[in-house]
């Protein structure tokens, strides 16, 4: 399935806002050694969750798995 740049940004939005999120947060600073808020986590463990968040949208990607929204949509189909 041929798919243009749109449409995957629009299929895997929540993918992309996921790490969009995680970006933000550290860019605030928003990290155990900064804030001292378990909430935030250590800066290796922020690391480490976008370091799969990536590896996991890249394997969708690739594979042309469903995205969190085709789930969802399905799912609620399905009600």
């Amino acid at each position: 399935m041929a798919t243009t740049e749109k449409s995957i940004t629009k299929r895997y939005s929540f993918e992309i806002q996921d790490i969009n999120n995680k970006l933000q947060q550290l860019e605030s600073g928003r990290i155990y050694e900064f804030s001292r808020a378990q909430m935030d986590g250590y800066l290796a463990t922020n690391i480490s969750q976008l370091k799969k968040m990536f590896a996991d949208l890249i394997w969708k990607l690739e594979n042309d798995e469903k995205s969190r929204k085709d789930e969802m949509g399905e799912a609620l189909r399905e009600i």
